[in-house]
């Protein structure tokens, strides 16, 4: 496995992975998105808040708010010794909040967020939670703990994380596919032996001359069934770079526990015996509806037997 980065931004990582089947290109996407490890809020504590805006639906806003997170300093609430609800030092930072409109109308922002410890603030400070009118105020105090965007989309680090296969299309001049490259840039295309591999697809039949030079067809029939594009983009809590590492060293350690099971022949979990209820065919309630012999008892009604008189009766 060979891994080429493309692009470095502030928020955004594109990298070549090489050597590898879609099933590990995904598995890895699967990993940045769902169990690489951020801070967000998870508990709320209001001693005012008069806006319009009820409880449950900012705390929901408050929730969602990407924070900036310390991977070296936090563990996750399950690894932590404390066994708290609400956690630790070790395992949880405290935020406050406490904003008050006077004269003017206000508008409240993520940035209005402190944070005991500098480290974990707000990814961005204008992300806007509620506006205020005069006399009205928010205050709370909050708790925010490390979790896995496979409990909840709030602690998933990425807002991006796509993958794209590579081509490499042979039998082109090489002084046109040199020009190619020059006019869409490396990122795009480059030169790969007697071919042109083509990087970005996108990107690539976006400039008039490589689209002149490389038919879509010839791209998709000669696309490299090992090599991938991946682009990652942040949403601010870790950066771009440290999330496709922490994903890598999580996979890793998935992957040695299932080869350790492997090894040691520890295949198949154990299956519990469990009873299926029995249902009588010949009545029209399920179980758990109520109590048979009391609904048997019921029937017909008013509970009239077979040998007794309705009181509207007539004799002939």
């Amino acid at each position: 496995m060979k891994t080429t980065i493309v692009s470095l931004s502030e928020d955004t990582i594109r990298f070549l992975l090489d050597g590898v089947d879609v099933a590990f290109a995904n598995a890895l996407r699967r990993t940045m998105v769902s169990e690489v490890p951020i801070m967000a809020i998870d508990d709320i504590f209001y001693f005012d808040n008069s806006s319009l805006i009820p409880d449950e639906l900012l705390a929901h806003r408050i929730g969602m708010v990407p924070l900036k997170t310390d991977l070296d300093s936090y563990v996750l609430p399950e690894d932590c010794d404390c066994h708290a609800e609400l956690g630790c030092p070790k395992c949880r930072a405290v935020l406050t909040m406490d904003v008050r409109a006077t004269e003017d109308r206000l508008t409240v922002y993520s940035g209005d967020l402190v944070s005991e410890d500098p480290k974990n603030g707000p990814a961005s400070p204008r992300i806007p939670l509620a506006k205020l009118a005069p006399g009205q105020a928010i205050r709370f105090e909050a708790y925010a703990q490390l979790g896995q965007g496979k409990v909840h989309v709030k602690w998933s680090p990425i807002s991006m994380c796509v993958y794209q296969n590579v081509a490499l299309v042979p039998g082109k001049d090489r002084a046109a596919m040199q020009e190619c490259v020059d006019a869409c840039g490396p990122e795009a295309a480059a030169l790969e032996g007697d071919g042109l591999k083509v990087i970005d697809i996108q990107r690539f039949e976006g400039c008039k001359k490589c689209g002149d030079l490389v038919s879509h067809e010839e791209i998709m029939g000669n696309l490299k069934p090992d090599e991938f594009l991946f682009t990652v983009e942040s949403n601010g809590a870790l950066s771009p770079e440290r999330i496709v590492a922490e994903a890598a060293r999580i996979l890793k350690r998935k992957l040695g526990g299932f080869s350790g099971k492997v090894e040691a022949g520890d295949l198949h979990d154990e299956i519990s015996d469990f009873e299926v209820p029995e249902l009588d065919e010949g009545k029209l309630y399920s179980v758990g509806s109520g109590d048979l012999e009391e609904e048997e008892e019921g029937e017909g009604g008013a509970g009239v037997g077979e040998d007794e008189e309705f009181p509207g009766d007539v004799e002939e």
